[in-house]
């Protein structure tokens, strides 16, 4: 089923706003998730519009709550959410990062009281927009510790993502991963279409590997591997650098399944390349980076090589004018949404 972007922001804008979202923050909301849709990380698209919707209905997404700076210098903030949207909140700490970066060269920023974010680097490639450097870690408060500890078949992490975005003389520079082999996001996209997952994503609830999504969701849960294959305490590692300074740092912990367990951890610093260079010269430098990188003789299996964010946003010029396809089952479950909150299609 294809839609346009067009059409699919107006749709996750509608229904949100029809369970009383006020309207910029729908319109936030949805371009954050149609964005990753555009980019192809569907994972993180409006797959996520019915679970947004639960959580406003059993009241642990709060639409209208004030996004509040409750610490904060002239380089650093703590910014309470009050469990609105996340990607309202995390929204708004970017902004309160970059206004900071550009008044004192640097900036950090951690969020705490914050749902769900959606896609991490929609928030660094802001920055990079703006002609800022921008590193970004999340955590997950409660729920969704899928990832065991390196040797361990339990889980006691979250997927953990980091993002880092550059400016560029022309799109950014953009990585935007999780510290797991996979997100979680993208087993729930390759659930939905019944598809079976590539051997070492996953752990049965046994400690055994398993390609079959079931094994994962359960019951009883499995476990997603961090990243690294069998250099796996690499990925484990990075993601306990993420839960230090998203989690730790951010002074916030739920038990799985209480209120606010769902929440996301967030930690941003945005720096300013003009404490150090014209932001002309920077862009200069790290095309010549680019053109470096794509200056390597292909390895066997290759066809070009590409640079951080390439392929996202070559998808998305590629989406704009061909349309997005989302798998009947998504599509069905937004469209009995809009059906009981009386959003016309």
């Amino acid at each position: 089923m294809i839609f346009s972007h067009e059409y699919l922001h107006a749709v996750a804008r509608d229904i949100l706003a029809a369970c009383g979202v006020l309207l910029p923050e729908a319109e936030t909301v949805a371009e954050v998730l149609v964005s990753a849709n555009l980019m192809g990380l569907d994972s993180h698209g409006v797959i996520r519009v019915p679970q947004y919707v639960r959580a406003i209905r059993k009241g642990s997404i709060v639409p209208g709550s004030p996004i509040v700076a409750i610490q904060e210098t002239p380089t650093t903030a703590l910014i309470d959410a009050g469990w609105n949207l996340g990607p309202v909140g995390a929204k708004r700490a970017m902004e309160v990062a970059i206004e900071r970066a550009r008044a004192s060269s640097i900036a950090s920023v951690v969020v705490r009281h914050c749902n769900h974010v959606g896609r991490l680097g929609a928030y660094p490639q802001v920055a990079a927009e703006q002609g800022f450097v921008a590193l970004a870690m999340c955590s997950s408060l409660g729920d969704g510790h899928w990832i065991p500890p390196w040797g361990g078949r339990e889980g006691r992490l979250a997927t953990n993502p980091i993002s880092f975005a550059a400016p560029t003389g022309s799109y950014p520079i953009l990585v935007d991963m999780s510290t797991a082999v996979v997100s979680e996001g993208k087993l729930r996209v390759k659930h939905a279409r019944g598809e079976p997952l590539p051997e070492g994503w996953i752990l049965d609830a046994q400690g055994r590997s398993s390609t079959d999504t079931k094994d994962f969701y359960g019951p009883p849960m499995g476990v997603i591997l961090p990243l690294g294959g069998k250099e796996g305490y690499k990925g484990y590692f990075l993601s306990f650098m993420v839960e230090t300074l998203s989690r730790v740092l951010v002074g916030e912990k739920h038990p799985p399944g209480t209120p606010g367990a769902a929440g996301n951890g967030l930690w941003f610093m945005v720096l300013d390349v003009t404490a150090f260079m014209p932001l002309t010269q920077f862009r200069r430098e790290m095309d010549d980076l680019v053109a470096h990188m794509k200056s390597s003789s292909l390895a066997a299996s290759s066809s070009e090589v590409t640079v951080p964010g390439e392929l996202d946003f070559r998808m998305a010029e590629k989406r704009r004018a061909q349309g997005i396809p989302l798998e009947e089952r998504t599509w069905r479950e937004i469209e009995r949404l809009a059906q009981e909150l009386e959003v016309r299609l």
